[in-house]
């Protein structure tokens, strides 16, 4: 009696977005043109002959083409690539680890608050997991017609592993890493990671995103957030198993991954994605969670909420479900450490940093003094 009460609770509070859903891309596909309305004919009729599991409507990401929004670009000699930054991201850890058992001995007190306020444990072998319910995940964004998904994915896994390991949600700037970065422009780039800890990012609020190649204008004065290090998912070019994806969205939060983008991804609106496109990736969202039972990822994009659904959680589109393995969904996955803001870093870890990047040589210098785990910006 309880399990049939609990599932007609959850339908209660999901069928109205549901619904919301449905008038949403229906009011959008009334109004739309000849064209739009041609293609998704066709999207249908391909969808009901090859019986997949999901719904295409008049998505707001149909305005614009495939090649504005998928614009990912891979690295020759990638395989050589993972490895390399694999080994930098070890050593660089090994450091990091140190510092954090220092500060636990020293700070024990402190250390049992932090851990019993903030820290709690992921599941690799749970049948569903969502990053969005431990409040580990921003809001969607909209990269308009700039193909700078790269920088949106980046900053995906970068943003939960900051709350992840600092307790507080801050949303970072896609802007700072578009005119700044040199990873990419609108055109399309690659991870931005090296930045993040080289330079580090502001927040979306001191350098807004305007989805153009502007100059770069870093405010100074404010405050720049860092990474650790980062690392790959494996250490080929391919896409790693269920499991180790599983285990590193438990171990590092939200993922940066590359996923191939078909006129069907771009029209979804609903159900579990399995196109299954072998062709090749071209371009870059969040990984957030799993479901077993529907065999499926849960990603985070970034062409607003005009796309996409809510994927079963609060009242916000711009997420999919899509079948393990579809569309190469999961490709060179990426993860991110964010710099703690309750500890320093010794010095072995700056000359490492040294000895890996160039550091940026402006005027501009990051503002270092630690702040309460609770205080934000």
């Amino acid at each position: 009696m309880k399990k049939i009460l609990s599932i007609f609770i959850i339908f209660m509070v999901t069928f109205p977005t549901l619904q919301a859903d449905k008038s949403f891309y229906r009011n959008r596909e009334q109004k739309a043109n000849k064209k739009i309305k041609q293609n998704l004919i066709f999207l249908r009729q391909n969808i009901a002959r090859k019986k997949m599991k999901f719904s295409v409507g008049y998505t707001t990401a149909m305005d614009f083409k495939i090649s504005q929004l998928a614009t990912l670009r891979l690295p020759g000699d990638l395989s050589q690539k993972m490895q390399k930054q694999n080994s930098k991201a070890k050593q660089l850890l090994a450091i990091d680890n140190q510092a954090f058992e220092r500060y636990k001995k020293i700070n024990p007190k402190k250390w049992a608050l932090i851990r019993k306020k903030y820290i709690f444990r992921c599941f690799s072998n749970a049948r569903s997991w969502d990053w969005r319910k431990r409040s580990k995940v921003t809001s969607v964004r909209n990269q308009s017609a700039c193909g700078s998904c790269w920088a949106f994915a980046t900053l995906g896994s970068f943003e939960g592993n900051f709350a992840l390991r600092n307790g507080f949600q801050l949303d970072f700037s896609e802007q700072a890493l578009l005119s700044c970065s040199g990873a990419g422009t609108c055109r399309g780039g690659w991870w931005a990671f090296d930045y993040l800890v080289s330079r580090g990012v502001p927040v979306e609020s001191k350098y807004p995103y305007t989805s153009r190649d502007d100059p770069c204008n870093l405010p100074a004065g404010t405050r720049y957030y860092k990474a650790v290090t980062w690392g790959y998912v494996g250490s080929s070019s391919s896409v790693p198993n269920v499991a180790a994806l599983k285990n590193a969205l438990c171990q590092y939060g939200p993922l940066s991954v590359a996923v191939r983008v078909t006129p069907g991804f771009q029209a979804y609106t609903g159900g579990v994605f399995n196109e299954s496109d072998t062709g090749r990736v071209n371009h870059g969202v969040t990984l957030i969670g799993w479901d077993d039972n529907k065999q499926a990822w849960l990603i985070k994009n970034s062409w607003g909420t005009g796309w996409g659904s809510t994927g079963g959680y609060g009242t916000e589109r711009g997420y999919m479900w899509i079948s393990y393995g579809s569309n190469k969904i999961g490709y060179a996955a990426a993860w991110v450490k964010a710099q703690r803001l309750f500890y320093k870093l010794p010095h072995k870890y700056y000359k490492l940093i040294k000895k890996f990047y160039i550091i940026p040589r402006d005027k501009i210098k990051p503002i270092k003094p630690i702040r309460p785990i609770h205080k934000k910006d």
